[in-house]
């Protein structure tokens, strides 16, 4: 059970009522974590456009963005992050053998190098903040230009923010994602 209450769409009014309304005409229905945010108006107000446009940003494709929101999920073990990650993943058409390859274990199903290194980028990003060393930085520095290269760190750090505010608060994964396969399948 949550830590904090999660505002419920009948309860919204003003700055919340507003994004609540956005999200859902673009979703079909407002998420736990905007819920919980919804309990700071002016925060929400503020992060639901940062996270969209850090989400939906034409720098990087939608399927390079959920690989790298998946493997940042999995790293950190967020539950609710993998689940709604799946969804987005298999919206940008990765199989579910490639879904479940985005750990630093299992990447090599995926099919190419700039995949299994957006993988290994946010995994070790995630895991140790220190960690992404001069080798990497040159390795991304090969598959990525820099515009594709800040989108996908900001990707990884988003995700690491909201894993842990997650965690920590105990959100719940709505029930529309409860029988995912590949929610099971975080590592």
């Amino acid at each position: 059970m949550s830590v904090v209450k999660l505002v419920e769409k009948d309860e919204a009014t003003g700055k919340v009522e507003l994004v609540f309304n956005a999200v859902e005409q673009q979703y079909g229905f407002v998420p736990n974590i905007l819920k919980a945010i919804a309990n700071c108006p002016d925060l929400l107000a503020t992060f639901a456009p940062f996270w969209g446009g850090i989400y939906t940003s034409p720098v990087i494709s939608a399927r390079d963005r959920a690989i790298a929101a998946l493997a940042t999920a999995r790293a950190h073990n967020c539950n609710y992050c993998v689940s709604h990650m799946s969804a987005s993943a298999m919206k940008a058409g990765l199989s579910g053998i490639e879904i479940a390859a985005t750990t630093l274990n299992s990447c090599d199903a995926l099919p190419n190098e700039r995949e299994k290194l957006i993988v290994e980028y946010a995994t070790t990003l995630t895991r140790d903040t220190g960690g992404v060393t001069d080798e990497l930085r040159a390795r991304l520095k090969e598959q990525f230009n820099d515009a594709e290269l800040v989108n996908l760190t900001l990707v990884i750090g988003l995700y690491n923010l909201t894993g842990r505010f997650l965690k920590s608060l105990n959100i719940e994964v709505e029930d529309v994602f409860q029988n995912m396969p590949a929610a099971s399948a975080s590592a």
